[in-house]
């Protein structure tokens, strides 16, 4: 008994025999769904960290600023950041205003970066400076 022929003529019988359009779909399904994963295009919240280069204060408390970072690859890099009413600004652990922050400072935050729409400026979350407190004379 030759047993060559026997697996792939086996699956050749499964899709060709009338009948099996529900095996067939299936398995089609399989592999079309198991090779396409879609990317997430819900918002997505990144840790940075750098030295404010520019800020941009409007009279309404909102702008932006422009933010010089270290990226993944160990790379300097810069990000544009709309800071709006919503955007927690914290200077040594009180609330602060934009305009209060000072350019050249060291800042870390969150920002949001919209996946779906990808033309718009990463939306500040939370910007964070620590500033030396000046040592009162005894």
């Amino acid at each position: 008994m030759d047993t060559r022929c026997q697996l792939p003529c086996r699956l050749t019988e499964l899709w060709i025999k009338p009948g099996r359009w529900a095996f067939q779909t299936v398995l089609v399904a399989l592999l079309i769904v198991g090779g396409c994963r879609k990317e997430s295009k819900e918002p997505s919240i990144v840790q940075l960290e750098g030295k404010i280069e520019r800020i941009t204060a409007r009279p309404d408390g909102t702008g932006e600023i422009i933010l010089v970072y270290t990226d993944k690859r160990g790379e300097p890099a810069k990000g544009i950041g709309e800071v709006t009413p919503e955007t927690e600004i914290m200077i040594n652990g009180a609330v602060a205003k934009l305009q209060d922050i000072r350019e050249g400072e060291h800042v870390r935050g969150q920002v949001q970066i919209d996946k779906k729409h990808k033309d718009r400026k990463p939306i500040a979350v939370s910007i964070h400076v620590d500033r030396a407190q000046p040592v009162k004379p005894d």
